[in-house]
């Protein structure tokens, strides 16, 4: 079967490691101590999800950096003084009722909570999942059947993100990210991995098939409980119930997330329909699902789109203190440029934290193994150190790359003890032409067959061995992702980077570059226009700037003819 490698055996190195350094350290501020953390976990509005989305980031990054967390063993030892009386976070309310944003805030907890115990395996975490899911989750189950999803539209309407709006009935509180209590799936799917029982399951089934009934565009869904719902299905179709409709159903709505709810730059609309900011939980989500649809599907089309969505997206959202936050739809309503939102430039109650999880799956998921037919795949190009495990062996490999920027990508055998050949696949970029790539070992080339978006060889690396990878980058230029919503426009990439024209914040002009003009390399992904001289440039890394320079970027990323 084919697997992502686990977070033990990975060391990023590069910009992965100092993205994952950046947030590492923000996740250690104040905001993210237990005393600030137990206050906004039992707010009303989504208790639980602060604290666990924390401990679900700094879990995960404590595992890729090599690094215990400071505080992650303090707000595990005083979480159960947060927990009320039948083991979960909030107010206890009438036995037949639920709160969809009770229910809702407790998915991160739960994901936090299992990911700290796949890690370290303690019984007191063992323990507070069971409680949850027990007292809290389990209960919910014969009030799926009354989730009134047609008042959904009407609720997210002009209201903030994340409110809860009273309601009469058994469900007594409706929140304004449509279908939140569905993303529960994640965790209850993740929970059920680590301790079935009959009683999860059947919530489990009863939740996917009531989700299954729902018109997501047609209530306005939250883009990032769409995604995470998806997460958990698809968790459920490879590992307990692998009916093909389930598949389908994941396939279905990322297909339709993507077609009216994915900006130009490969982030999301907050809601269906509804473009009013990104949020980088909900492009890590897209980042997370696309890599376990190749991984289950084998279709490139999928990694390709992982590409584009971590590569823009989700570096872009990473602000200069290491947190993430929101971003203004490119290309909704006619938006060209591309800028932090003014209001939401670090929204640290989520996207920080889930940021984490984007950075750690990235580096899980640098290298695949398929030990059936001793294949080992390359799917991103990261930098870093990777063990690949097979029966008879190991083989640790240190990958150093200059992709995206350019074409070159070298691997050094560091240690093995693998004594038979194996198939090495390297994944062909988007905007690469697989009978450009060239592969050495001991600097001479190896044929290359291409298949199913990659090109494969078959080697027998030794200890000390280098193998370089090699393809042309040039500027490209193609249409946007929804060219009927913006007649005329094209955009501009190098590989899956999308480029564009950095602005002063008091530029508000419409730039033109025509579809057919020559650029020419300046290095490091800049361009200059023959015709304009304009530069054209990455614009995926706030990181390097001030916090002032980065909340006043501007880039026009969309060009008329």
């Amino acid at each position: 079967m084919l697997a992502l490698t686990p977070l033990a055996d990975v060391a990023p190195a590069g910009d992965l490691r100092r993205r994952a350094m950046l947030n590492f350290q923000r996740l250690q501020d104040p905001a993210f101590r237990f005393e600030a953390m137990v206050v906004a976990s039992t707010a009303k509005e989504a208790p639980g999800d602060w604290i666990g989305r924390a401990m679900l980031g700094l879990s995960l990054l404590g595992q890729v950096l090599r690094c215990e967390p400071p505080y992650l063993e303090e707000i595990l030892a005083r979480l159960p003084s947060a927990l009320n009386a039948r083991g979960y976070i909030g107010e206890l309310h009438a036995p037949g009722t639920v709160d969809e944003n009770q229910v809702g805030g407790h998915n991160g907890l739960l994901r936090g909570l299992c990911e700290y115990y796949l890690w370290k395996r303690e019984e007191r975490v063992l323990a507070m999942i069971r409680g949850i899911v027990s007292r809290l989750m389990v209960p919910t189950r014969p009030l799926y059947a009354a989730y009134p999803d047609h008042k959904l539209a009407k609720l997210a309407d002009g209201k903030p993100i994340g409110l809860t709006v009273r309601n009469e009935g058994v469900w007594i509180g409706l929140s304004t990210d449509i279908g939140t209590v569905f993303f529960t799936l994640d965790g209850l799917t993740q929970a059920y991995g680590i301790d079935p029982s009959p009683e999860l399951r059947a919530l489990i089934e009863t939740m996917i098939a009531r989700y299954a009934e729902l018109d997501v565009r047609r209530i306005g869904a939250q883009t990032h409980s769409t995604l995470s719902t998806l997460r958990g299905i698809l968790r459920w179709w490879e590992q307990v119930d692998p009916r093909p409709e389930l598949l389908a159903l994941v396939r279905e709505r990322y297909a339709l997330y993507r077609s009216c709810a994915e900006t130009e730059h490969f982030a999301n609309y907050n809601w269906f329909d509804r473009p009013e900011w990104t949020e980088a939980c909900a492009v890590v989500d897209s980042f997370l699902l696309s890599v376990e649809l190749w991984r289950v599907t084998g279709e490139a089309s999928y990694l390709a789109t992982a590409h584009r969505v971590y590569f823009n997206a989700l570096s872009y959202a990473q602000r200069p203190n290491g947190g993430y936050g929101c971003d203004l739809c490119l290309g909704a309503g006619g938006q060209v440029d591309l800028s932090p939102h003014p209001k939401i430039f670090e929204a640290p109650w989520c996207c920080s934290m889930r940021g984490a999880e984007g950075l750690a799956r990235a580096a899980q998921a640098n290298l695949a193994r398929e030990v059936t037919t001793r294949t080992v795949w390359m799917l991103f190009y990261f930098e870093g150190d990777t063990t690949v495990r097979l029966p008879e062996g190991e083989m640790v490999l240190r990958c150093q790359s200059d992709y995206p920027l350019a074409g070159r990508v070298e691997w050094t055998v560091v240690r093995s003890t693998l004594t038979r050949p194996l198939t090495w696949k390297c994944f062909v970029p988007p905007g690469v032409r697989a009978h450009a790539m060239t592969l050495t070992l001991r600097d001479a080339a190896l044929p290359l067959e291409p298949s199913a978006g990659f090109v494969g060889a078959t080697v027998s690396p030794e200890t000390g061995d280098r193998l370089v990878l090699t393809f042309p980058l040039s500027v490209a230029v193609g249409q946007p992702g929804n060219p009927t919503l913006l007649p005329g426009m094209h955009r501009f990439s190098l590989g899956p980077l999308l480029l564009g024209l950095e602005k002063t914040p008091e530029d508000t002009q419409r730039h033109s570059l025509a579809a057919d003009d020559t650029f020419l390399p300046l290095g490091r992904g800049r361009f200059r226009c023959v015709r304009t001289g304009a530069v054209l440039v990455p614009f995926n890394d706030l990181t390097y700037r001030s916090e002032r320079e980065a909340r006043t970027h501007r880039t026009q990323v969309l060009f008329p003819d």
